[in-house]
């Protein structure tokens, strides 16, 4: 039969007491509730209305608007005097360069003497014809007579016949002293075909200036001797009108009309230079692709021939809603912009109109002051909820 310990119950007791006296702790303290993520900063630019100015680069080199050259047909001549140089300013008619006239000036002389003696000549053969019209008038009265005699039966048949001869003998002698004069009067007009041509000579050993303008080269020496194949010996920008001879791709040529605005910068000027195109090319190089334009610059323009330059031609000018070009973003040909309303994000379809370097024109699809994504399609996408940062609040420098 089994027996209590007396253990047991004294260890019970233990326990009891020790309970009694052990103190209590509280229960742990609950953790902090987790924070609520606040949606992604993304920034945004508000759709502005601006004046909007489309441009297009060209470049070329600029070139005489026109080119006038001064020179000479005469070869064989030396240069003895240079009036004009490179860079001179010039007017129609001004003496560039002399030439040596000697040997002509001595072929003048020697033509003048000829004329001299054809007039010598034509002045004797004109006295030959006033004998020769008195022999003429002596010998038709004889005739007269001899004829008068004859009817009365006085003079012999043989009288009335050397009468004849001799009236017919004068005539002779007139019709071969006017036709003496003739060819005289026609050596006249030779010799004086011939000086003339020695004077149009002389007056070409003055090499002038056809033209008002500036001296771009000079090709004659002093002591030179001139060739009428070696070239011009002043070439002149006319006018001193200088443009801009530009290439232009052939798919943007229909964008260009004549008389757009053009601001040209030459290489190694700190100023801007005006002009207008003047033409453009109908013709387009079949080798590269490029047309050729023509643009007038500003009178006095601080420019050189042969300068290479840069020209922005304006294509259009005026105002427009604009956004960042970097808010466009396309799919499958069509721009859409991002934009952001009660701080969701949605995308719209637009219509783009004029680019401006950094901005572009939106003609349809959203409305002045709405608030777009300012690079989209990189961080978002349609209905995120976003925290918009406004441009001019982050400090950033808009375009």
């Amino acid at each position: 039969m089994f027996t209590r310990s007396p253990v047991i119950p004294a260890l019970a007791v233990f326990l009891a007491a020790t309970s009694s006296v052990m103190p209590t702790f509280p229960a742990a303290a609950a953790g902090p509730a987790p924070a609520v993520q606040a949606p992604p900063a993304i920034r945004v630019v508000a759709a502005t209305r601006r004046e909007l100015v489309e441009t297009l680069s060209v470049t070329g080199s600029v070139v005489a608007r026109e080119e006038a050259v001064a020179g000479t047909d005469l070869s064989g001549l030396t240069v003895t005097r240079l009036d004009a140089d490179q860079g001179d300013l010039v007017k129609k008619g001004d003496v560039l360069a002399v030439l040596d006239r000697s040997a002509l000036d001595v072929q003048h002389a020697q033509i003048q003497a000829s004329r001299a003696q054809a007039v010598a000549s034509a002045a004797q053969v004109k006295a030959q014809i006033a004998d020769a019209e008195i022999g003429v008038r002596q010998a038709g009265e004889a005739l007269d007579r001899a004829r008068a005699l004859q009817d009365k039966g006085i003079a012999a048949k043989s009288q009335l016949d050397n009468a004849v001869n001799a009236y017919d003998s004068a005539r002779a002698k007139l019709t071969t002293a006017e036709k003496a004069l003739a060819a005289a009067e026609a050596q006249i007009a030779v010799v004086d075909a011939q000086e003339r041509n020695v004077l149009l000579q002389i007056a070409k050993t003055e090499v002038t200036a056809p033209a008002d303008g500036l001296v771009l080269a000079r090709n004659a020496t002093l002591g030179g001797i001139v060739s009428a194949a070696a070239g011009p010996l002043y070439r002149i920008a006319v006018g001193s009108e200088f443009e801009l001879a530009a290439t232009v791709a052939e798919t943007a040529l229909p964008s260009i009309a004549v008389g757009m605005p053009v601001r040209v910068a030459a290489a190694g000027a700190s100023a801007t230079v005006n002009g207008r195109v003047r033409l453009i090319s109908p013709e387009i190089n079949q080798m590269t692709r490029l047309g050729t334009l023509r643009i007038a610059l500003d009178a006095g323009a601080a420019v050189r021939a042969g300068n290479f330059a840069r020209g922005e031609i304006e294509l259009v000018r005026r105002e427009g809603i604009a956004v960042p070009a970097s808010a466009l973003v396309y799919r499958d040909g069509q721009a859409f912009l991002q934009i952001v309303e009660d701080g969701k994000v949605r995308s719209v379809a637009v219509k783009v109109g004029v680019r401006a370097g950094a901005v572009v024109e939106i003609v349809e699809g959203i409305a002045e002051g709405q608030e777009v994504v300012e690079r989209a399609g990189t961080f978002v996408t349609d209905g995120d909820v976003v925290t918009p940062v406004r441009v001019d609040a982050t400090g950033a420098v808009r375009p």
